[in-house]
């Protein structure tokens, strides 16, 4: 024990150090009611408040896909049902075009043939008319001849 004193005393150690080691805890004391803990109060409270955030962040971001996600769906939902709808309503149309078309050719067939029957008719009765008037013409002219004829 002689030796660890010895020790001691060289290394400047004296009666002093209770009073060294009275003021060391008074000051720590003090130190850890008034700086120690407010700080690490403080530094809990912003890694919590910023891990928190990040979770709220994490949270929100995965919240942000799902809705992304869902209005992806509901777009691709909408345009499938737009065109499906403009799909039928353009076969409707061409059928509706189909029909009136074919209808006005109808109709211009049926007109045409009218035309054309009287125009045939009236081709007729004007051949019959020159057959009648003929013999008649024929004689008109041949008269007509025969007199410039002798002049």
């Amino acid at each position: 024990m002689e030796a660890v004193t010895n020790i001691i005393k060289s290394l400047g150690v004296n009666d002093t150090i209770w009073i060294q080691l009275a003021l060391f805890v008074f000051v720590f004391v003090i130190l850890r009611t008034f700086v120690f803990k407010p700080f690490f109060k403080a530094h809990e409270g912003r890694h919590n408040a910023t891990q928190g955030n990040e979770e709220a962040a994490e949270k929100m971001h995965a919240q942000t896909r799902e809705l992304e996600s869902l209005y992806q769906r509901k777009a691709r939902s909408l345009n499938a049902d737009v065109k499906a709808i403009y799909d039928k309503a353009r076969l409707e149309a061409n059928l509706e075009h189909e029909k009136i078309m074919g209808e006005a050719k109808e109709k211009a067939r049926l007109a045409l043939d009218k035309y054309r029957n009287h125009i045939q008719e009236e081709f007729n009765k004007a051949r019959e008319d020159l057959i009648k008037e003929g013999p008649v013409l024929g004689a008109a002219i041949a008269d007509k001849l025969l007199a410039e004829e002798v002049r």
